[in-house]
């Protein structure tokens, strides 16, 4: 234990001398000369899209130019000895030194959990090496539960299907790997949830039962280690299943090539990626991952469309659906690859598939784990909408209304259920509680879902 300690005193004080030499340099740098500052400026495409797309007028945002007035020299010397332990902030963590020696410590003193000044946010060693924020405060999820039960009964209204899909979390359930005095309510919340969908009779998916059950596999090769994300092939597997029992329950049949494993290539990019746990401690306290580039074999050709972020690529999957310039350079700490897929969180995105102009319209109410979902399940769909409602602020009926989807999905992992934004689907007076309606159906996972699990990936 004191060798063990000694080697943190040593880390400390070389991040404490590297600081230093750092602040140095940061009162002298000299800093760029400004004119000004010019606010965002929309254009005319940006209106009229997302006019188009929301059915309203979209205001543009403008701005004018302010010169910057010469400041007294005995200013100017003040405002730089204030600036200056922003500067060496700002450079220490462009070099991330600090995060790096932090992390190396508490790995030296076999530190299991790093705490953050937010407790959501405080890093977890799992017993086989993983990271994962962990859910420490109970929730009642209930309300959620009826939340859900409201939208069910306003889409009925209007002959439109919905269908919650319970998405894992990076913690099992009764997970063992837990380190000893750590507790993770996130299933808790996904459980507590579907039980009250029962009472309320809404139809879901559980895709915990779907990798639970395979026992050849490790809970957490489903995950990335250094994020809280799954990876491309456990989402394409939980599509493989969402697809089959579309076909068997809602009569939206696709081809099997698309939940064929082996008609995709597999691209390995490995040491590319420090997901959202690795880059709160660095790489030598959890290492780094690899992320892989599935791409279809067969034709596809989509328009993708982000009217707020005035975003639209048209072209195959791998050039539409996917972002590769995400993997253009190894970033640890500025880049994130798992926005390869689907390109982030967005509040709005549309997919238009250009070769199945048959196949369902789809709308998916998502959370960020849909980022990895979202092309696969766009190739059984004519058109897939996809809504983030922590971002998404406008009325979700009227948009309902004027897009006229065939079958609502909500995809939401363990640690979302807790997140009441999720769940804001309309407004909901006090005391217009949802009643229950008729026995929920379980939809099960149909056999042999887990295909993607056997498959050879290839680099």
């Amino acid at each position: 234990m004191a060798n063990r300690e000694s080697w943190g005193a040593v880390l400390f004080l070389a991040a404490l001398l590297a600081g230093a030499i750092f602040l140095f340099s940061g009162l002298y740098a000299p800093g760029p000369e400004r004119a000004g500052v010019l606010l965002p400026q929309r254009s005319a495409a940006y209106v009229t899209r997302l006019s188009r797309d929301l059915g309203r007028s979209a205001p543009g945002i403008s701005g004018q130019a302010e010169a910057v007035k010469p400041t007294p020299l005995l200013d100017a010397v003040q405002e730089k000895i204030a600036a200056a332990e922003p500067a060496a902030n700002s450079l220490l963590d462009r070099n991330h030194l600090f995060i790096q020696l932090y992390g190396a410590a508490q790995r030296l003193t076999q530190r299991q959990v790093v705490d953050d000044a937010d407790p959501r946010y405080s890093v977890v060693r799992l017993t086989d090496g993983t990271l994962t924020f962990v859910n420490a405060e109970e929730a009642d999820t209930a309300s959620h539960g009826k939340a859900l039960a409201r939208l069910r009964d306003q889409l009925g209204k209007r002959d439109i299907p919905l269908l919650y899909l319970q998405a894992p979390g990076k913690v099992a359930p009764e997970d063992d790997r837990l380190p000893a005095g750590v507790t993770d309510h996130s299933n808790d919340y996904a459980d507590a949830l579907l039980a009250e969908l029962e009472v309320q009779g809404v139809d879901y998916v559980d895709f915990r039962a779907l990798f639970a059950a395979m026992e050849d596999r490790d809970w957490s090769s489903w995950f990335f280690a250094t994020d809280h994300h799954w990876t491309p092939e456990a989402a394409f597997t939980a599509c493989g299943a969402l697809f089959e029992l579309l076909a068997s329950d809602y009569g939206y049949s696709t081809p099997a090539e698309y939940s064929d494993p082996s008609q995709f290539t597999v691209e390995a990019w490995e040491d590319w990626f420090l997901g959202s746990l690795g880059k709160r401690v660095g790489t030598l306290y959890g290492g780094v991952d690899g992320i892989e580039l599935w791409k279809p074999v067969f034709e596809t050709d989509f328009t993708y469309s982000v009217p707020i972020y005035e975003i639209e690529r048209t072209g195959p999957f791998e050039e539409s659906l996917l972002f590769p310039e995400r993997l253009e350079e190894k970033d640890y700490f500025g880049g994130n690859p798992y926005t390869l897929y689907a390109g982030g969180d967005y509040p709005l995105a549309r997919i238009y598939n250009h070769t199945d102009e048959d196949g369902p319209r789809i709308l998916l109410l998502r959370d960020s784990y849909a980022c990895a979902m979202t092309p696969f399940l766009a190739l059984g769909c004519s058109e897939l909408i996809t809504v983030d409602l922590r971002y998404f602020h406008e009325n979700l009926l009227a948009y309902v209304d004027w897009l006229k989807p065939d079958l609502v999905l909500v995809l939401y992992t363990t640690g979302s259920v807790a997140q009441d934004a999720l769940f804001e689907f309309l407004p909901t007076p006090a005391a217009d509680p949802a009643e229950s309606g008729p026995p929920a159906v379980q939809r099960p996972l149909p056999a042999g879902a887990g295909a993607a699990a056997e498959h050879q990936k290839s680099d």
